[in-house]
């Protein structure tokens, strides 16, 4: 009966979507983590500083660019009407782009970008459109259940980015050769998304109207009005982070930390958003045939804890000497600071694929404040033990272990807001 079982789970549309996006996914993190011990190596901690408060503040852009429209690119019935969103996606980060243009260009003649180089602004808003367009196409493919481009993009991604960061080192391109290997990447992992574009149009341009467009604005309002707020604060606070550590201490610390905070996430942002997008699929999917999902939300939250446990406990006890055996004893410091992160980042490794379904509920408000406590515990302490005890290494480690337990036990609570909003959610309360 077993074996039937887990012939029956192997041979599901879960399972084989679920193994088309995590060949990809894989093979992109294996690259990651065997080329990083390199870069290491090649780029000092301030380099790889500035490197990802690039990546930051372009991800900002790119996260508020579709004011959010795109995540609701699964749920309509008709193919149809989702391709209007996906239509309204692209116009509306047109414009976005061209905004953050004309500031940049501002702060450019104000002279008030003196810590930043003439090409870093126009790379950061090309990368952010080539982020804008993998992630509408990242969701118009999740919808029409297409996973392998998303692996393909996923492979490209790491592939071009690491392979060329490595050869740019012996250029001796310093910053503006890790920035450029980044965009190059984002560029061509972007192509196929952006070359669909038009066949998507083709196909579908007959259902081009204004009237049934702005109906699906007003029918999907929660994507900007409260998921958006959501995403802004989300990224606003990693750019608050960025921000205060590189005004209150260096680069090269913001480099370890980054560095840490980066290798720990790495397994959330290749396994855990390709299982997030197969959550976001089959939630929604149940939900609209009024069938439970906290089975669903079991069957997720049991294997990402099997999947998690071993790796980051060794991470808490080791981290520091694992750091500086794998990534060179320079980045001992990043180890460290992995050991306190390793039990907050696990528990938000566990939850986050599951962080769809506030909107696949509606639950976007209640979900948008419990957000903005879990910045606040973020950036409170950054921000004011600084002053109140110095701007010192202790002082920085000091402030990261009160963020880390805080936050470790806020997404503890979050959890079970999860399974309580779910289990709301069963059939007889949809029912009634």
């Amino acid at each position: 009966m077993a074996i039937e079982r887990i012939r029956q789970l192997l041979g599901s549309d879960f399972s084989k979507s679920l193994s088309v996006l995590l060949s990809g996914t894989i093979i992109a993190q294996a690259v990651g983590y065997l080329i990083a011990p390199i870069l290491t190596r090649l780029y000092t901690t301030a380099e790889m500083g500035e490197l990802g408060f690039y990546m930051r503040l372009a991800g900002f852009i790119s996260a508020i660019a579709t004011l959010r429209y795109e995540a609701a690119l699964p749920l309509p019935k008709l193919d149809g009407h989702s391709f209007l969103l996906y239509r309204l996606s692209y116009r509306i980060s047109l414009i976005v782009l061209i905004l953050a243009s004309i500031v940049f260009l501002i702060l450019y003649y104000q002279g008030l970008d003196e810590k930043f180089s003439w090409w870093f602004f126009p790379l950061t808003i090309m990368s952010a459109a080539c982020i804008i367009v993998v992630n509408i196409g990242t969701s118009w493919s999740v919808r029409i259940g297409k996973y392998g481009i998303i692996s393909r993009q996923k492979i490209t991604n790491s592939a071009v980015s690491n392979g060329l960061k490595w050869a740019f080192a012996y250029l001796h391109l310093s910053t503006f050769g890790l920035i450029l290997a980044t965009f190059i990447a984002s560029l061509l992992s972007s192509l196929e998304f952006a070359f669909n574009f038009g066949k998507i149009h083709r196909k579908f341009k007959h259902f081009i109207s204004k009237r049934k467009t702005a109906a699906l604005m007003r029918q999907h309002k929660e994507f900007p009005t409260l998921n958006l707020p959501h995403v802004f604060v989300d990224n606003g606070r990693d750019m608050l982070i960025a921000t205060f550590i590189f005004a209150y201490y260096s680069e090269s610390v913001y480099g370890s930390f980054n560095h840490s905070y980066t290798m720990l996430r790495l397994p959330l942002m290749l396994i855990g958003v390709s299982l997030g997008q197969l959550f976001y699929n089959r939630a929604s999917e149940l939900y609209k045939q009024g069938k439970s999902m906290v089975p669903l939300l079991n069957k997720m939250l049991l294997f990402l804890t099997a999947l998690s446990i071993v790796p980051f406990t060794i991470l808490f006890f080791y981290g520091e000497f694992l750091f500086a055996f794998v990534f060179g004893k320079d980045w001992a410091l990043s180890g460290s600071y992995s050991e306190t992160m390793s039990v907050w980042l696990m528990i938000n490794f566990i939850l986050s694929p599951i962080a769809a379904l506030p909107l696949i509920l509606s639950k976007q408000k209640v979900f948008f404040m419990m957000g903005i406590v879990s910045s606040l515990i973020q950036v409170i302490p950054l921000w004011i033990l600084p002053m109140k005890l110095g701007k010192t290494q202790a002082v920085f480690h000091f402030s990261l272990q009160v963020i880390s337990y805080t936050q470790a036990a806020w997404l503890l609570i979050t959890i079970g807001v999860f399974y309580y909003y779910a289990l709301k959610a069963a059939p007889e309360k949809i029912a009634s």
